[in-house]
């Protein structure tokens, strides 16, 4: 496979039918698990099942996701969670190998692969791990291509040639608005004066709406993180509004500033720099974490999910 040595491989793997897809993944899967290497895939049960009849018993220790499980998530918060499994390996030098196919799923439109897919190309980089990106052959390939470094076809791996900048994609296929979550439990303005207030009512709030005392400790630090952001280098006022809701509890800090970070969270910001600590803690900490941005101002929202 191509891409830097111990890096990321993040290949597009165009497929025909499920008998052709088996047969281009068979080679790096095989070779994965003869490794000792973990390997997870998201895949249809038709492509699941061919995939099992090409290589046997030895898809026993493949971990299989459900793909509506894992992609009712924000793009972003998939790409996270893929580096996230790269980066808390048993050993950090070990490889990954993960099989994502693209597929029509209640609720998603076509640009979440894109946001995805571009967001990967950025989360992912530096890191020990094969994302493998099945699509349809009769699917738009140039947006395969702009998205992957690498396309898989007839057992080769060779450069797309077409690689577009990931923060371009995202700008062309924006996530959709956020959704009204309805009524909120608090509705509070904020300066910096505030701030220790506010720590408290996130605490008091999201204890009452039945969080567990760690993922109260992790909401407050994460709010924490960003409304202090907000305050210190954004206009200096900021609003946080908190829900509790079937996905579980939602804290919202927004101001009228705008935000300059195409992947807000995604990248762990340098050791010897101070920006963008915030936004990748709050990340870390949060189950999901997503960003809106733009002249109207900024909203981040940072959900704990229920269970």
């Amino acid at each position: 496979m191509t891409g830097r040595p111990g890096g990321m491989v993040h290949e597009g793997v165009p497929f025909a039918d499920p008998r052709g897809l088996a047969a281009e993944l068979a080679g790096p899967v095989s070779a994965a698990l003869a490794a000792g290497e973990p390997v997870i895939a998201v895949l249809d049960e038709d492509n699941r099942a061919a995939l099992t009849a090409a290589i046997g018993s030895a898809t026993d220790a493949v971990e299989f996701l459900d793909p509506v499980a894992v992609h009712r998530l924000p793009a972003f918060t998939v790409a996270t969670r893929w580096a996230r499994l790269s980066r808390r390996a048993a050993r950090p030098e070990q490889r990954t190998t993960v099989v994502a196919q693209h597929m029509a799923l209640p609720g998603i439109d076509a640009a979440h692969w894109i946001r995805l897919d571009a967001a990967l190309n950025v989360a992912l980089e530096g890191l020990p791990i094969t994302m493998l990106c099945p699509c349809r052959a009769d699917a738009d390939l140039d947006l395969v291509r702009a998205t992957h470094p690498v396309l898989r076809v007839d057992g080769r791996s060779e450069p797309s040639g077409d690689l577009r900048d990931p923060a371009q994609l995202v700008a062309q296929y924006p996530p959709p608005p956020p959704p009204d979550l309805g009524v909120p439990l608090v509705d509070r303005t904020f300066d910096t004066a505030a701030l220790p207030a506010l720590r408290h009512l996130v605490a008091e709030t999201s204890t009452a709406a039945g969080l567990d005392p760690e993922h109260v400790a992790d909401l407050v630090l994460a709010v924490n993180e960003i409304a202090t952001n907000s305050v210190e280098h954004g206009p200096g006022l900021g609003r946080l509004r908190m829900w509790s809701t079937a996905d579980g509890f939602v804290a919202e800090v927004y101001d009228v500033g705008r935000m300059g970070v195409p992947f807000p969270g995604m990248v762990a910001p340098s050791p010897s720099g101070e920006r963008g600590r915030g936004l990748w803690l709050a990340s870390e900490l949060a189950d999901v974490l997503q960003v809106w941005s733009d002249d109207t101002g900024t909203i981040v929202r940072l959900t704990v999910e229920a269970g």
